[in-house]
């Protein structure tokens, strides 16, 4: 019978491993404060301050989504390709902000750019409760696709309500390199 060297093993099981999921995107917001987001996002805002990079802690920056008219839509819209990635995950931190109640969504969305089709719903949070940050990820169907656009929205009923987002992170199956690195 013949047995693998211990570093023969270890060696099959990293490549197993790094193949399993590429960076396709990611953005952790820590290029200071600004009510522009920059790094390839668009924003959708009443007021200039809307959608912007706001202090987490001291060095440390988030992406504040918040406003009722119209909604506050913060959209990755630079020509992200998922052309050779199945399995596509996107996992990111959110937190309400402060006065938000029920009947407040975030609304996590996604949609094929090359078609100006509508947008599919990856994921919705409540956001309700003390402000305080939760992690989520969820793989969705958006491999294959050489324009891929998603977008964090609110629905909230005053000005001052909404959430904050971080370590946006989109991995997938296949490839081998960033399309695009924010971080």
């Amino acid at each position: 019978m013949n047995k693998l060297s211990p570093s023969l093993l270890l060696l099959v099981v990293g490549v197993a491993t790094s193949a399993a999921a590429a960076p396709i995107f990611s953005d952790n917001f820590n290029r200071g404060t600004s009510n522009t987001v920059g790094n390839g996002w668009s924003e959708v805002e009443s007021d200039a301050a809307d959608v912007s990079l706001v202090e987490r802690g001291v060095g440390d920056q988030m992406m504040r989504v918040r406003d009722e008219v119209p909604l506050a839509i913060a959209s990755q819209l630079s020509g992200i390709s998922t052309m050779v990635y199945t399995n596509v995950t996107l996992s990111y931190d959110w937190e309400p902000t402060n006065n938000t109640e029920s009947g407040d969504f975030l609304w996590v969305e996604w949609r094929d750019g090359t078609l100006g089709a509508s947008w599919n719903a990856i994921a919705h949070h409540a956001l309700v409760g003390p402000a305080a940050f939760s992690s989520a990820s969820t793989t969705f169907a958006a491999g294959g696709l050489g324009d891929l656009e998603f977008r964090f929205r609110v629905v909230v009923n005053a000005n001052n309500e909404g959430a904050n987002i971080d370590n946006v992170n989109m991995v997938g199956n296949g490839g081998d390199t960033d399309q695009r690195n924010g971080v």
